[in-house]
């Protein structure tokens, strides 16, 4: 409405200031052109001028000697004076075919209009008639009249005329700036209906016609496009999970295996060790699949957030309790530090995803340092949130998996980084942040940073 109101808005002021500017320039020509012609049509004026400067004299009619007979006849082509019966008593350059009596018809015709086609003026003087003629097509003399009382009436209804016409100018301004507005307000709706995903399909008729034809097409490519991501999306994550559906029984009875071949004591020590090496790349693989299987569902949206008030100190202690009762325990030591501050912390998570991701930090300090390993969770309430941090003291992240985090770029030299990209899609899914840095002076770092009650955008 504010955008309509507007519209209105600068149409109404430009119709006013377009009809200003027209009725500014027709006085500013009125003007002009009377400053530049005045001189030139006060012919009625100086014909009166010219004929009191024409005197009987013993030698018959003079001009005042004060000036010669050239400038007083400037401007005029010549001159004569007839008398009652229409002969001529003077003349001034005379056209020979004009050399004649006069008969009162004649005289009150050309008076009035032309004589031979010359623009002549008629003064009465005691005298005589003095007349006078300009050049030939010099000036344009025509008699106008009409009735006394209809030019009064026009006269009387002149303003209202001009109201009425301004009122209904502007009117027609309203009307169709009002049509306008509500083509461009269907646009703009169109508009915003796409920019959220939505088709539209708006008339292509009126003045946006062909704007509208514009939003509908990129509104009919848009959804196409929409089309072949999502199906190919919804392969993507239906081929990830049918595969990992398929590669979970032969993984499962591989694991069952090893392990039996592992604890068998009928066999030798080397072929138990080897035994062990194939349960722990089973598992391996185990976890690269549900992490994988996890990833897809997280980037797009198949993975729902089962969110619900979780005091943070105990989930963190259970979290680690069920790491150190793991295998991948025995290459480290873990350590838990939680402020008083933390342990009571409620955060609305998804507890199962989140001790997930811890899962991945602990598994991941465990699995990439070759000798043991101390590993230090810390909880603490920072200014606004919560703050964990996982740090270890090994050899610490490699710098092309730093800079495959940092920037999200990958290719064929990319480490592995299936396991922190889980990390980092499950703490954005809660509305938190992960940092991933070295820890000093040596070592590994994740710093998980909670705002209170922050809810993502996308679950």
């Amino acid at each position: 409405m504010k955008t309509f109101t507007r519209l209105i808005r600068r149409y109404v002021l430009a119709t006013a200031a377009v009809i200003l500017l027209v009725v500014g320039l027709l006085l500013g020509l009125t003007v002009w052109a009377g400053l530049h012609y005045g001189e030139t049509s006060d012919d009625r004026a100086r014909i009166g001028t010219l004929a009191e400067a024409l005197t009987p004299t013993a030698d018959g009619l003079q001009f005042d000697p004060t000036r010669t007979p050239a400038e007083w006849m400037r401007g005029y082509a010549w001159a004569m004076v007839l008398d009652d019966d229409g002969a001529i008593l003077w003349q001034y350059d005379l056209p020979e075919n004009l050399h004649k009596r006069y008969t009162a018809s004649e005289i009150a015709s050309f008076s009035h209009w032309y004589l031979d086609d010359w623009p002549v003026f008629c003064w009465t003087a005691d005298y005589g008639l003095f007349v006078a003629a300009v050049p030939r097509g010099s000036v344009w003399k025509y008699n106008i009249y009409n009735n006394a009382d209809m030019m009064r009436a026009m006269a009387a209804g002149l303003l209202p005329t001009l109201a009425l016409l301004l009122g209904a100018v502007l009117g027609c301004c309203l009307w169709f700036g009002w049509r306008g507005a509500r083509r461009l307000q269907s646009i703009a709706m169109g508009l915003d209906t796409v920019a959220d995903g939505g088709t539209v399909c708006l008339p292509t008729n009126g003045f946006a016609g062909e704007l509208a034809d514009t939003v509908n097409r990129t509104s009919e490519q848009l959804r196409r496009r929409n089309e072949i991501i999502a199906r190919r999306d919804d392969a993507r994550t239906n081929w990830i999970a049918g595969v990992s559906h398929d590669v979970r029984t032969p993984l499962a009875l591989i694991l069952g295996r090893a392990e039996q071949l592992e604890h068998d004591a009928a066999l030798p020590a080397a072929a138990r060790r080897k035994a062990a090496d194939i349960r722990t790349q089973s598992e391996k693989l185990r976890t690269l699949i549900e992490d994988l299987n996890l990833t897809s569902k997280l980037q797009y949206g198949a993975q729902p957030l089962r969110r619900k008030p979780t005091q943070m100190g105990p989930l963190l202690r259970k979290i680690a309790a069920e790491f150190c009762d793991s295998s991948a325990a025995a290459a480290c030591t873990p350590e838990l530090k939680i402020t008083p501050e933390a342990d009571k912390a409620v955060l609305d998570v998804d507890a199962a995803l989140l001790t997930r991701a811890m899962e991945n930090l602990l598994n991941n300090a465990a699995r990439h340092n070759a000798g043991p390993v101390n590993v230090t969770v810390t909880a603490e309430q920072a200014a606004d949130g919560l703050q964990i941090t996982v740090a270890d003291d090994g050899a610490g992240y490699p710098p092309a998996v730093l800079h495959a985090l940092h920037t999200g770029e990958t290719g064929e030299n990319t480490p592995h980084i299936l396991g922190l990209h889980v990390v980092e899609q499950i703490i954005e899914a809660h509305g938190g942040q992960v940092t991933f840095t070295q820890n000093e002076p040596h070592g590994a770092k994740a710093v998980i940073f909670f705002t209170p009650h922050k809810k993502s955008s996308r679950f």
